[in-house]
């Protein structure tokens, strides 16, 4: 049986070439099918290179990749080729030249249709595939981005509003597909098994949440919530993941113990007691990080409360089965965050004073268990929306666009 889009996702890369020389002179056409994808939003190279690869298992292809700027070739393995390439400039001249020189067999759009000519450009080519995540560039359409969208020959769109919106410019309910969204989920961080399940049955019966990596700012609001989580239920544990700008170990330690806390440190070789009230990760042991996502049914995403400071992505928290919650600064992470927040999969948190209201009622081991599932589906479900391109990818490149 063949490994599931997921589990192919969570491989990593570590077994892939990442790099390798472009498979043929710069500028010039490789042999083979090509899919021209342009990204005018909302996607990421590793997402291009699962992509790539899927196809590569039924068709070897070649991906030429446009709004993500020019930059070295990555050569899968198995034969799944992208090229990074500036998308032709304006005019018809360049446009045409730049379809003489690649001669796309099928075409991709990721992201909101913010280019109306360049559209019309690759629609006309060859059988195009738009996928709209929003609707923000859908809903009040112009004239010249309506006649572009005409020419696509399906939208996959993330949820029935966008659906609403695309049909609002006159595509037609059969070219409309309703899918999830276009991600590839990380490998979620690994661990040492012996270690988890030391720690696991140390910590079997008591309730244990993970701050991960918050910034100083933050540290009264968490510290808050665990007061709160002590409330409830004496024997809880924090893992305190410190961020960059949190006191030294050995100052945190005092600074807690003078509030009152019971600490162990991991970086100097203790355990958590049974007397222990907070934890503190090793913070120069990073490749422990997936021991703590493991361990911990609850998250807080450090950095979220503040500004300007590092935020901790979702992913590994999401993959590994813990619920989340967060506070209103995402940066970087805000897409993926008002995703899962969306879809019932994370707690949004207005401010810090939220938090611990929030801890308190996620320490149930129902309502955490139901925030975790929601999170793996939606995190997944990239994954499999993927696979289903590929597939239709590769229809298209045996049928010229007739499906």
């Amino acid at each position: 049986m063949s490994p599931s889009p997921l589990s192919r996702a969570f491989a990593g890369l570590t077994g892939r070439s990442r790099t390798a020389p472009a498979p043929s002179p710069a500028g010039q056409r490789p042999p083979g099918r090509l899919v021209w994808c342009h990204v005018a939003g909302g996607c990421d190279v590793e997402t291009l290179i699962e992509l790539a690869r899927d196809m590569a298992e039924s068709h070897p292809v070649t991906l030429l990749v446009t709004g993500l700027g020019e930059r070295e070739a990555i050569h899968d393995e198995s034969d799944g080729v992208l090229l990074f390439r500036a998308p032709p400039v304006a005019g018809r001249t360049a446009a045409r030249a730049f379809l003489a020189a690649w001669r796309p067999d099928a075409g991709l759009w990721v992201g909101p249709p913010d280019n109306a000519p360049l559209l019309t450009t690759l629609g006309t080519a060859c059988p195009t595939t738009l996928i709209a995540a929003g609707d923000d560039r859908l809903a009040g359409a112009d004239r010249a981005t309506r006649a572009a969208l005409r020419l696509v020959a399906e939208i996959w769109v993330g949820s029935t509003s966008v659906a609403g919106a695309a049909r609002a410019t006159g595509i037609g309910p059969s070219r409309i597909r309703v899918t999830g969204p276009l991600f590839a989920p990380p490998a979620p961080p690994p661990c040492i098994e012996s270690d988890r399940a030391e720690l696991a049955e140390r910590l079997a019966a008591r309730p244990v949440w993970l701050a991960a990596r918050p910034a100083a700012d933050e540290l009264p609001h968490v510290l808050a919530a665990h007061r709160a989580a002590l409330a409830i239920a004496h024997r809880a544990l924090l893992l305190l993941m410190p961020g960059e700008d949190c006191p030294e170990d050995a100052a945190l330690a005092e600074r807690l113990a003078s509030q009152g806390f019971s600490t162990a440190s991991r970086a100097e070789g203790e355990e958590p007691a049974d007397s222990t009230e907070i934890y503190l990760t090793d913070r120069l042991s990073p490749e422990e990080d997936g021991l703590w996502f493991r361990l911990a049914p609850l998250c807080y995403l450090g950095g979220t409360l503040t500004t300007g400071t590092p935020v901790q992505p979702a992913a590994p928290a999401a993959a590994l089965g813990s619920a989340i919650t967060f506070g209103p600064h995402g940066e970087g992470e805000a897409a993926t965050l008002a995703r899962l927040a969306g879809a019932g999969a994370a707690r949004a948190l207005a401010d810090g004073a939220a938090l611990p209201a929030a801890v308190s009622e996620l320490l149930s081991p129902d309502r955490a268990a139901e925030l975790a599932a929601a999170a793996w589906t939606e995190i997944s479900e990239g994954a499999a929306v993927i696979s289903r391109l590929a597939t239709h990818l590769g229809t298209q490149l045996e049928t010229g666009g007739a499906i």
